[in-house]
């Protein structure tokens, strides 16, 4: 009897001494060969990027492009990557700024506003020239704590169709909290003609990537192994009524002239052209670093480019 306690007391011995082996070994696999739980535990804070979608091109009744897109460069920042003792003279000198600038731009109240934090990225510089931003490129590792946004704006392969096709602008902050979860700041939004009345349809769904980050901002790996990213989806195509080559031609007849022609298809009511003269090419108002310049001209222009005569001024119609 004694001999079947002592043995099952050995089993139970050995269970107990095997079970701890487990537990030693697995403690020691997440401890020291599995870095994922050790950058977890370093992280401080779970980092989100936002991924831009391409907004949705406009075409012609023909198939032709009216509004396409082409890269825009953002230079984003992380305050607390930033080395001290980078060449801050040669920095500037690429990008075309002062020193005065690069100051300006990293004064941030991290301590009240929301929007800033040092540990977080933020816009450092937008709307940078490809030509600018290809040539800082290739000095960028020089200078830890920036890198690269890419994103779209506006461009137009013809120069009419301003006041119809419309254009795109920055968001405010009354348009980002009437729609939480849309837009945020430093999106753009259509602002007028075409871009205005379809903008649900061409802006697209942004998408988002998620990183882990440890109290200095540096980032440390992929949040969950990237389950919670999502990609960008694109925005919906638009293929319009209007004939570019009709569009052109009438615009050519309201050179110099102060009106409007808006030209139908009879049978269907479908626009074909639709002029404001005074107009203006509607590659002014893409969001390039020149843009607020144009604007501005514009603007203070005393014949009103940017007033739509189309469809806002009171005129008796012409017959035929």
């Amino acid at each position: 009897m004694n001999d079947l306690y002592r043995q099952r007391a050995n089993v139970i011995l050995m269970v107990f001494i095997l079970a701890i082996g487990v537990l030693i070994v697995r403690a020691f696999s997440i401890q020291i060969l599995d870095e994922s739980y050790a950058s977890q535990a370093r992280a401080a804070v779970v980092s989100k990027h936002t991924l831009y979608p391409a907004r949705g091109l406009i075409y012609d009744r023909a198939g032709r492009v009216l509004v396409n897109n082409q890269p825009t460069y953002d230079l984003l920042v992380v305050y607390n990557q930033i080395d001290p003792a980078m060449d801050t003279a040669r920095f500037c000198r690429l990008l075309g700024i002062t020193k005065a600038d690069f100051e300006n731009r990293l004064d941030k109240d991290f301590r009240h506003d929301r929007r800033y934090r040092k540990y977080r990225p933020f816009a450092f510089m937008t709307k940078i020239p490809a030509e600018t931003f290809l040539r800082f490129q290739e000095s960028l590792y020089e200078f830890p704590g920036f890198f690269p946004q890419i994103r779209t704006i506006r461009s137009y392969p013809y120069p009419y169709g301003a006041h119809v096709l419309g254009y795109i602008r920055e968001v405010n902050e009354e348009e980002i909290a009437a729609r939480p979860g849309v837009y945020a700041l430093g999106d753009y939004i259509g602002a007028s003609g075409l871009e205005y009345q379809y903008e649900d349809l061409l802006r697209g769904r942004k998408g988002a990537r998620f990183v882990l980050r440890d109290n200095l901002g540096n980032d440390i790996g992929s949040f969950q192994d990237g389950r919670l990213d999502t990609l960008p989806v694109s925005g919906a195509n638009l293929r319009t009524t209007l004939d570019i080559e009709l569009q052109a031609y009438a615009e050519q007849l309201m050179a110099n002239k102060t009106g409007a022609i808006v030209a139908l298809e009879p049978a269907t009511g479908e626009v074909l052209a639709l002029v404001s003269a005074p107009g203006y090419n509607p590659n002014l108002m893409s969001l390039t670093s020149r843009r607020a310049e144009a604007y501005q001209a514009l603007l203070q222009d005393s014949l009103k480019p940017l007033f739509n005569r189309a469809v806002m001024a009171e005129y008796p119609p012409g017959s035929t």
